[in-house]
């Protein structure tokens, strides 16, 4: 089996390995005690995880089995040349191994809450966790090391040498001998070395783990009028971030990518090769081109869990009713957050990137050199006011409010989703994080959410139509009205642009980043709406003089084309532009019926956004773009879209 592509409108006849592996499987062990003595009660326990993931591994097209391309070079026709044996291409990988991702977890943790008095009640514990990296018994998995200068080092599983790929190797010019620093110099670097674990001295997850963390715990509980209507609580921890298989797999068929590829070219005799014939010998390895190795994605060596501290304070009070209030303050600090950063970065520059030479990159033999780094802080700040009432004489709610401000630098150039595990988009600059600082795309300023339950008045027993008979109370008695609504104001964006690199460093020409433009005037247009959410005028292309909204920024891009780099990024911020906002009501009704002692019916109408209320969606964020500053469409999620209404009616019995 093999896989067919072609370039026109063909549909290309694409091939999977027979043999695909996906299992993912953890095993958990634990046990707690509690013990109570006196003012004292006491838990102590473990945990410890065994983690597996194994899923394929592929490189290229049908790996294995084999890809041909057809592009029409022979005929002018795709197909023509595929029914004449004449692929333009044909590549193969050697993929021998699939990835299997192994680790341990392990967890320890003590508490004790100390009733102090009547009014008082401390708690306090500790945790430990010590999370080592995954390892890949099959070998599947390579880093690289920035430590070592010019050249870097990449570091692969021992025993695993026979899987890497020489063809990779020779473009960033790996040392001639395994393990070894000596062989030729290239473009002023040194050759690579390439070194297994031991000979690297790192563990066979390829890094370090992170370090044993001990994390204190403290919460306290105080009644300060010696009653049940008020309490002041509050607590501070530290809290670890677990991270689990998207780490791992970024280290995955790196040095591994085997791929050999084969040109098929027109000479005096004919094709050079055609079926049954599918290369015309050869490794399929052309000559090293240096400068374009690709590393995606690396780890950093010296690896640190994020993890988190956090406090709190909050005051309760029953007020009357059955109606309770409480007023909250909340904070977290999370540190050595995931960010996305290019170790070959250059220096800001007032020459295109394209013209600089090789020995101008950090590491010159290498194009691209993504990594997972930690480092990166987020602050998160909260107040929030709260109303609840329990259910009493055929109501109950509760409402809250939160104004929240939710800073972060591990977001990248371009925000349209919450950062994940793996960091946000590609950091604008591995120098200067705060670059991409500013507030978190989901989180919004102000968010009121309430809801609430509500027995019609109507039937037997109740304030009108006490007297219904029974058939009337049927149809008329004992519906529940039930609401959900939602306000909020909008996500916070970010505008940008593509393709060009005003710094010089390479960032957009390079690596394709997006970028930062400049920021010269109030963001809000007057009589803002849905085709004119952003005032367009408040952005212009850095350096790039006569520049004119919606037309392509390409400052820095090509020396033959485009005005020379100003050696700095964009001024723009990360999170400088509030999105539109969310209002939104749910509304359900229903009613239980009582058939016989066994059978009951219950009855629904619900409806979400019952208003119809039109929630839009992000503008356009791209400065180059005629559109830019235009909504094109609804929110389709968060509570926004359309209204949608469905009636059930459910037996139970």
């Amino acid at each position: 089996m093999a896989e067919l592509d072609f370039s026109g409108a063909t549909t290309n006849l694409s091939a999977d390995r027979l043999n695909n592996l996906y299992k993912s499987r953890i095993f958990q062990f634990n046990d707690n005690l509690g013990w109570t003595k006196g003012h004292h009660t006491m838990k102590y326990g473990f945990d410890i995880r065994s983690i597996q993931s194994i899923t394929p591994l592929g490189f290229y097209g049908a790996d294995n089995y084999g890809t041909f391309g057809f592009n029409g070079q022979f005929t002018n026709y795709d197909f023509a040349d595929f029914l004449l044996g004449l692929p333009s291409n044909t590549a193969i990988d050697v993929v021998k191994q699939d990835n299997d991702g192994q680790t341990h977890h392990f967890h320890l943790f003590g508490q004790d809450t100390f009733q102090v008095s009547s009014h008082l009640t401390l708690t306090y514990g500790l945790r430990w966790e010590y999370h080592p990296a995954y390892h890949d018994p099959s070998g599947n998995i390579g880093n690289f090391d920035p430590r070592v200068p010019r050249s870097g080092a990449v570091v692969y599983p021992d025993g695993a040498a026979s899987l890497l790929a020489p063809g990779f190797l020779a473009d960033f010019n790996a040392c001639p001998t395994l393990g070894s620093n000596q062989g030729p110099t290239v473009n002023g670097a040194p050759c690579t070395p390439v070194f297994s674990n031991s000979q690297a001295h790192l563990p066979g997850g390829l890094r370090t783990a992170s370090k044993r963390r001990f994390m204190p715990r403290f919460g306290f509980a105080y009644r300060p009028f010696g009653n049940e209507r008020t309490a002041i609580r509050g607590g501070f921890g530290i809290y670890n971030i677990t991270l689990l298989g998207r780490n791992f797999y970024s280290l995955t068929g790196t040095l591994q990518s085997d791929t050999r590829v084969f040109q098929n070219v027109e000479t005096s005799s004919g094709p050079t090769y055609q079926w049954p014939a599918i290369n015309a010998g050869g490794t399929g390895l052309g000559a090293p081109a240096y400068g374009t190795a690709y590393f995606g994605t690396a780890n950093d060596i010296d690896w640190k869990d994020p993890y988190s501290m956090q406090w709190n304070l909050s005051i309760d009070h029953e007020i009357a009713g059955g109606i309770g209030a409480r007023i909250s303050y909340i904070g977290m600090k999370t540190d050595q957050l995931v960010w996305a950063p290019n170790y070959n970065d250059m220096s800001p520059s007032t020459t295109w990137a394209l013209a600089r030479p090789l020995s101008d990159r950090p590491f010159p033999n290498w194009g691209t050199l993504q990594d997972r780094s930690t480092g990166a802080t987020a602050f998160y700040n909260a107040i929030q006011l709260e109303a609840r009432r329990n259910f009493r004489h055929g109501l109950m709610f509760n409402s809250s409010y939160t104004w929240a401000k939710n800073v972060a630098d591990n977001q990248g150039p371009q925000v349209g989703s919450f950062a994940d595990e793996n960091g946000g988009a590609r950091a604008s600059y591995i120098y200067d994080r705060h670059l991409d600082f500013g507030d978190v795309y989901g989180t919004r300023r102000h968010r009121w959410l309430t809801s609430m339950v509500y027995e019609l008045p109507f039937g037997r027993g109740k304030t009108f139509g006490h007297n219904l008979n029974r058939a009337e109370d049927t149809l008329i008695g004992g519906w529940q009205l039930s609401n959900i609504f939602l306000w909020q104001t909008g996500p916070y964006l970010t505008p940008y642009f593509s393709g060009g690199d005003p710094s010089g460093t390479g960032s957009g020409s390079l690596y394709g980043r997006r970028q930062h433009p400049d920021r010269v005037g109030n963001l809000v247009p007057s009589g803002q709406n849905r085709n004119n959410w952003i005032n367009v005028a408040a952005f212009v292309c850095p350096g790039q003089v006569g520049w004119t909204p919606g037309t392509s920024c390409n400052i820095g891009t090509n020396p033959t084309s485009t005005p020379a780099p100003i050696g700095r990024f964009g001024k723009s911020g990360v999170g400088i532009i509030e999105g539109p906002g969310t209002v939104n009501l749910n509304t359900g009704l229903s009613k239980s019926f009582t058939v016989t002692e066994r059978v009951r019916l219950k009855a629904q109408v619900s409806f979400t956004n019952v208003l119809n209320h039109t929630n839009l969606a992000d503008p356009n964020l791209n400065i180059a773009s005629r559109n830019f500053g235009v909504i094109n469409s609804a929110r389709g999620s968060d509570f926004g879209g359309n209204r949608t209404g469905q009636v059930s009616l459910r037996v139970d019995f």
